[in-house]
């Protein structure tokens, strides 16, 4: 587990796998770390160049924010499925880290990297068109295309999220990043409903962060 932060810091690249559009704002945290580009596209990224690679053990994940910057696009969105989506982006990258036997702290202390997690916009889906096109031979096939591609389907949402990764210590910031996720393009149920792409976003992310971690680590989830 030592290795730790720098899976974490390189973990960005996780998200960065569903991502394939540009994220519209950084949920605050261009504000506060020079993001650059990511390997993928739809990313921000940020390392720190002092990083010390052997002095994490743990994780800490904190309850996501809502970002409330003037920049801030949530479509149509109401305060409570905000704050429910908040919550899933929460629970599902704590419940996928777990899963995937990495530890866990409640509180900070040394050898502990938080991550902070924001809910940075949604784009709604528009969920007949996005359903009905993808049952057409032609949908199908523009469906396919597209999760070779990593892309989403056509009329299918998004949500943005946002990530710092700190010293829960010194409160030095480790890493940071940006992602607009969407769900596979064949994955009709994306389409059942103005948020269930967000939602399934959200759990993609999550999963593929906690994979990406195992892959890096060359380990095996138990």
């Amino acid at each position: 587990m030592r290795r730790l932060l720098v899976v974490s810091c390189c973990g960005v690249l996780v998200l960065a796998a569903c991502s394939s559009q540009t994220p519209k704002n950084t949920g605050g945290l261009g504000d506060k770390l020079p993001l650059a580009p990511g390997q993928y596209p739809g990313t921000l990224v940020y390392r720190s160049p002092t990083l010390q690679t052997g002095k994490y053990k743990s994780l800490l994940v904190d309850t996501a924010d809502i970002y409330h910057g003037a920049d801030a696009d949530f479509g149509n969105a109401s305060q409570a499925d905000k704050e429910r989506l908040a919550g899933k982006h929460t629970s599902e990258f704590r419940s996928a880290l777990t899963k995937h036997k990495y530890p866990h702290e409640s509180q900070p202390g040394q050898g502990v990297v938080r991550i902070h997690l924001t809910l940075a916009g949604l784009k709604e889906s528009k969920p007949v068109a996005a359903t009905v096109l993808r049952l057409t031979p032609l949908g199908l096939g523009m469906s396919a295309a597209n999760t070779v591609a990593g892309h989403s389907s056509a009329l299918v949402g998004s949500v943005t999220v946002a990530g710092e990764i700190s010293d829960t210590q010194s409160k030095e910031a480790l890493a940071g990043f940006v992602a607009t996720e969407s769900p596979i393009a064949l994955d009709i149920s994306s389409g059942l409903g103005t948020l269930r792409a967000a939602e399934l976003g959200i759990e993609r992310g999550a999963e593929e962060f906690a994979t990406d971690l195992d892959r890096t680590l060359n380990r095996t989830p138990k």
